[in-house]
């Protein structure tokens, strides 16, 4: 998949502006660690990897500057989990990339957004379950409980 990295992205959750969770998609807001090259912005799917549970989540992943609410030029790793409803704040995860789903886009309005994320999450799904997922899914879980 020559659209996405085939290195794991690691970093800390921490708290974003909560926007995730009023829209009712919540999300882990990662900061990457130091030096770490993040992925051009877009949506991507793939799971969230949490070494200290050693667990793997599906996950849907946006990464951009939050154009619908134009409020910051600055890169979000945002990420939501498909699966789980943990609070993962402080916890130090990685980011397996399976697909990039699509660009990152302005929308009208929340609404749009929201119609579009709830699209993100069953194209993320599918993508999920194909054997190029399951292989990224399996060497994500054994680097999670090494």
């Amino acid at each position: 998949m020559p659209d996405v990295p085939s290195t794991p992205l690691s970093g800390t959750v921490v708290h974003g502006a909560g926007r995730g969770r009023g829209l009712g998609l919540p999300t882990a807001n990662l900061a990457p660690d130091p030096g770490a090259s993040v992925p051009a912005p877009a949506v991507y799917s793939g799971w969230l990897s949490r070494p200290a549970a050693g667990a793997v989540h599906r996950a849907t992943i946006s990464i951009g500057t939050n154009p619908t609410f134009c409020d910051t030029a600055e890169v979000h790793t945002e990420v939501h989990c498909h699966d789980t409803s943990d609070d993962l704040y402080g916890e130090h995860v990685d980011l397996w990339f399976v697909a990039r789903i699509r660009d990152t886009v302005r929308f009208a309005g929340p609404d749009e957004l929201i119609r579009a994320a709830l699209e993100d999450i069953r194209r993320s799904e599918a993508v999920l379950d194909t054997p190029h997922a399951r292989a990224v899914r399996a060497a994500a879980l054994s680097a999670a409980l090494r």
